[in-house]
């Protein structure tokens, strides 16, 4: 093979080597949501780099050809790679279901069969041949019908999953919309680049500036993987949450409808909770004690008692919150935390024992860490308030960091936790940012989320 001196090469191992290093990096995190298409786009990435800095180097057309066919596995891949990280990175969960969005990839190895078998037919390349870009040759290109097709897609896969990550950022936190919009710029970039070519403005004819853009995208997602963390502080959605917890929650719309119903009621009807969701609350068998509640106006807090068919009766500690969006009233949430066994104790005469569940009046503080680093991803009002921290002082630092609790706290809570899998009522000193002391009874259990292992914890003033 024969090789040319071309100035561009250099700057396409450049972006190679980056973009390989950015892969190394997110493959520390492949059980994080979004992280196989992340890395796979980013090899993609690398591999278009070095094989495009082969091409500029080959001075035959034949080699320079060879290498363009090379490319395309890199190509074909990014956009149906960038559109399955974005939707799995913002959780539509129900996109994956059935597997049917994995059709997308029919256009990508399509137009891959289509360049290795161009020497037949002419839907991809109608025409190549070199020309001079000033001392070194350049392959020339003129492209069939097929490429368009091609292209097409890429930019509506391009613009949906720029959409999904812009749309989601508008309901996320601060930290969280940094995110999307670095992973939006770092692909824009390399597509106006790739449009710049295209288009025949281009400082250098028949030089494909899509790859050298890519050095300033590989810095940009750089920047986004070191400093802010992205996919290590990761939106978690509220209903996963929800769904994980003990207590009963139930939330109405403004029309009386239940809107949802978490499945820890299944336990107390012997069915699936989920048949409640759209039927007004009269429904519910718990419904004559919690409407009045509701209509007293003066009461958020309460206790209610259900009558089992079979079994004895619950008793529910209950808090009712009016659920709003900014000014407007949405509905209502229900809380129901089962203070059954404490009633218990109480009618037998034992007073309060070690089984005793949290007694706090106030909501209780609800924080998720991440079991891999221990980084908290989530806390409640609850928790602000009573601690006094901002969120975004908190989201991204582990207990430890901030303070929060000592090493000898973390080590006696761990080792209780990791012991039995789960803790309740655990006697803890937490620290709020005034560096006041005070103690909590902390109730946490483990919560496995798309691959990813989570804790979430409850305290309440103990």
């Amino acid at each position: 093979m024969q090789w040319q001196t071309n100035p561009y090469v250099i700057p396409m191992v450049v972006a190679g080597l980056i973009s390989l290093i950015n892969a190394l990096v997110v493959a520390q995190r492949r059980g994080v949501a979004g992280s196989l298409p992340l890395l796979g786009m980013l090899l993609a990435l690398s591999g278009w780099s070095f094989t495009y800095a082969f091409e500029l180097a080959s001075a035959k057309i034949e080699w320079q050809l060879f290498w363009a066919k090379i490319e395309y596995i890199g190509i074909v891949s990014i956009p149906t790679l960038y559109l399955l990280f974005t939707l799995e990175y913002a959780q539509h969960k129900k996109v994956f279901e059935g597997n049917k969005i994995y059709w997308v990839w029919f256009f990508s190895i399509a137009t891959l069969l289509l360049v290795w078998t161009s020497g037949s037919h002419q839907l991809i390349w109608t025409e190549m041949s070199q020309k001079d870009g000033g001392g070194f040759l350049l392959l020339s290109l003129e492209y069939g019908i097929a490429f368009w097709v091609w292209l097409f897609y890429s930019y509506i896969s391009f613009l949906i999953g720029s959409i999904v990550l812009i749309r989601r950022s508008l309901v996320s936190p601060p930290e969280l919309k940094l995110q999307s919009y670095i992973i939006v710029l770092g692909a824009g970039i390399s597509f106006v680049g790739n449009i710049i070519y295209l288009a025949g403005v281009s400082p250098i004819p028949d030089l494909d500036i899509t790859p050298i853009t890519l050095i300033l995208s590989m810095i940009i997602y750089s920047i986004g993987l070191l400093r802010f963390g992205i996919l290590d502080i990761m939106p978690i959605a509220g209903e996963t949450i929800l769904e994980s917890l003990d207590d009963v929650v139930i939330v109405l719309d403004e029309g009386g409808r239940i809107a949802y119903i978490n499945q820890a009621f299944d336990y107390y009807i012997n069915d699936d909770a989920k048949v409640f969701i759209g039927k007004p609350a009269s429904t519910l068998p718990i419904w004559d004690m919690l409407s009045k509640l509701i209509a007293s106006h003066t009461m958020a807090r309460g206790e209610v008692v259900m009558n089992i068919e079979g079994r004895e009766p619950a008793y529910f500690h209950t808090h009712i919150s009016t659920v709003r969006w900014k000014t407007q009233r949405l509905g209502k949430a229900i809380i129901l935390e089962d203070i059954t066994e404490r009633r218990r104790a109480e009618r037998s005469g034992l007073g309060r024992g070690d089984d005793t569940v949290l007694t706090s009046d106030a909501i209780p503080m609800i924080f998720v860490l991440r079991a891999q680093d221990e980084k908290i991803v989530e806390v409640n009002r609850s928790f602000i308030l009573t601690l006094g921290y901002e969120r975004k002082d908190v989201v991204g630092k582990s207990p430890l960091q901030l303070g929060l609790w000592n090493a000898y706290e973390r080590g006696e809570f761990f080792q209780a936790f990791r012991g039995m899998g789960s803790v309740k009522n655990h006697a803890l000193t937490l620290t709020n940012v005034r560096q006041e002391k005070a103690q909590y009874l902390l109730s946490a259990h483990r919560m496995e989320v798309q691959d990813g292992s989570y804790i979430v914890m409850m305290a309440n003033l103990k």
